[in-house]
């Protein structure tokens, strides 16, 4: 091939390659240009019983046509919704009116609801908030329900948390308060508890068998825990006085947590019986509080 042929074609080439460039530099633009998928519409008239799952349906874009009564701040988008009331105080004819084909249900609630449900041919949906993991899966199946299963990933991942592993779990003893003065032991298997395993910690003075049981002095002492965290169920200031009076005679007086001032009291909404959105928050409190213990 002549000298003159060979750059010419070395021209053509060049000029193949250019446009190649040019075509793939307007593909990558248009594709990242497209605006995104509108989320398919929701027909489906969808009552939340409980701020956590409330609270995951609006960050999901799901709308609702009712929410729970509670003195906790629900999300912008829903704070004008019909109230219906709470496990302590359902208001069936308040659900009724608002004509919902599907009922979201906390698992551990559902005989506050299902019988009247029933009776009205309404569907009860359960929903299981019992921990951290139990939520996760909530939250991947009301995504894939309503074909909102991007804004489900994303979410999870902004409540990923991180487990910690210690040589010496600090021990911790969970009590619930409940105004009136009594209060039960929880386990390693509630939903605060599941924290507790996962910044490395280790729950004790519980019944293993039951996610909260009444307290029994003697494990108490026995245990002798090196964190005590105290949650209000309701009436966090009744229920603190009730805590630091009953704190005043043994066993607690006595533990190494009171006297390393190692007791937290902790209430809704970033603290509660069972799992929220609250999640990280709460985490990195609890993995502060055992970091702090050790160092005692």
């Amino acid at each position: 091939m002549s000298a003159k042929n060979k750059k010419n074609v070395s021209i053509a080439l060049g000029a193949v390659l250019l446009l190649l460039v040019i075509v793939g530099g307007w593909f990558v633009f248009k594709q990242q240009s497209r605006p995104e998928k509108t989320p398919e519409k929701i027909d489906e008239r969808i009552v939340a019983t409980t701020v956590p799952m409330t609270q995951i349906f609006a960050k999901l874009d799901v709308p609702l046509v009712g929410v729970p009564t509670t003195n906790e701040k629900l999300p912008t988008k829903v704070q004008k919704l019909p109230h219906v009331g709470n496990h302590v105080s359902v208001d069936m004819e308040k659900i009724i009116s608002l004509k919902p084909d599907q009922v979201y249900v906390d698992s551990e609630l559902t005989e506050d609801y299902a019988s009247k449900l029933k009776e009205q041919h309404i569907k009860m949906t359960t929903l299981d908030f019992s921990d951290y993991a139990t939520m996760r899966q909530a939250i991947t199946k009301i995504g894939k329900k309503y074909g909102r299963q991007k804004q489900a990933s994303q979410l999870k991942q902004k409540l990923q948390i991180k487990n910690v592993q210690r040589q010496k779990k600090p021990k911790v003893l969970l009590l619930m308060g409940m105004p009136g003065g009594s209060f039960l032991a929880m386990n390693q298997n509630s939903y605060i508890g599941d924290l507790v395993k996962r910044a490395g910690g280790q729950v004790v003075a519980a019944d293993q068998k039951s996610l909260m049981s009444p307290v029994n002095n003697e494990k108490i002492a026995q245990s002798d825990p090196d964190v005590i965290i105290r949650l209000a169920h309701a009436m966090p200031q009744e229920v603190k006085r009730s805590f630091d009076e009953s704190f005043k005679s043994e066993p607690y007086k006595t533990l190494t947590a009171v006297k390393n001032k190692q007791v937290y009291d902790v209430q809704a909404p970033k603290f509660s019986p069972t799992a929220n959105l609250h999640v990280k928050e709460a985490y990195q409190e609890i993995k502060e509080w055992l970091d702090d213990s050790q160092e005692n």
